[in-house]
């Protein structure tokens, strides 16, 4: 239940194992259904979660009222609603189980606890916090600067493993495309 958790640590930190099975014992493991919202838009994010399996939309309603995907997040990787996590600020996209997932979560109100252990989780922390805020300012400005081809190419690229687990249509909500748009993209791509 915690070796993913453990590796992706350990890839960004060097925190003893038994700092890590104290810490381990301020988290709770939850199940979420395919469907289920983990949080919803004009909800507060308490909590810091890492996806053990099963994988993440985040979806916003743009200014038609649609509903569309702005995020996917896979297993082995943390995730919260940044903004809320940090200024206490309602959610303003939902997140969603695209599938059935296992999710470590940690709530905000722990994490003093966690860093009192080891100076390290709070290092950790700032870390996680800050990929995300990346990854986030990264998706922005490659929807601005960005062609359509340009943003499905990089999606691919960083995503490989998508095309088998969503569908079109989001991912083409996601591009900011229509789905014939991006059937007709790929066609084209793949014909090169």
């Amino acid at each position: 239940m915690y070796k993913q958790v453990k590796e992706y640590i350990h890839k960004r930190v060097q925190i003893p194992d038994t700092d890590l099975e104290k810490a381990f014992h301020f988290t709770e493991v939850k199940h979420f259904k395919k469907g289920d919202y983990i949080i919803k838009m004009g909800e507060y994010c308490r909590f810091i979660g890492f996806i053990n399996y099963g994988l993440i939309i985040g979806t916003i309603i743009d200014e038609s009222g649609k509903e569309i995907a702005c995020s996917f997040t896979f297993e082995n990787c943390f995730f919260t609603y940044t903004e809320g996590i940090s200024s206490n600020v309602p959610s303003y996209k939902n997140f969603i189980a695209f599938e059935d997932c296992e999710i470590l979560i940690l709530e905000k109100e722990k994490l003093p606890f966690i860093f009192s252990i080891n100076q390290k989780f709070e290092t950790l922390f700032t870390q996680i916090l800050a990929e995300e805020v990346t990854r986030l300012l990264l998706a922005d400005h490659n929807k601005r600067t960005l062609s359509v081809e340009e943003r499905y190419l990089h999606f691919i690229n960083n995503c490989p493993q998508a095309f088998n687990r969503i569908s079109l249509k989001l991912i083409a909500g996601y591009l900011g495309i229509e789905p014939p748009s991006l059937s007709r993209l790929r066609k084209k791509l793949a014909g090169k």
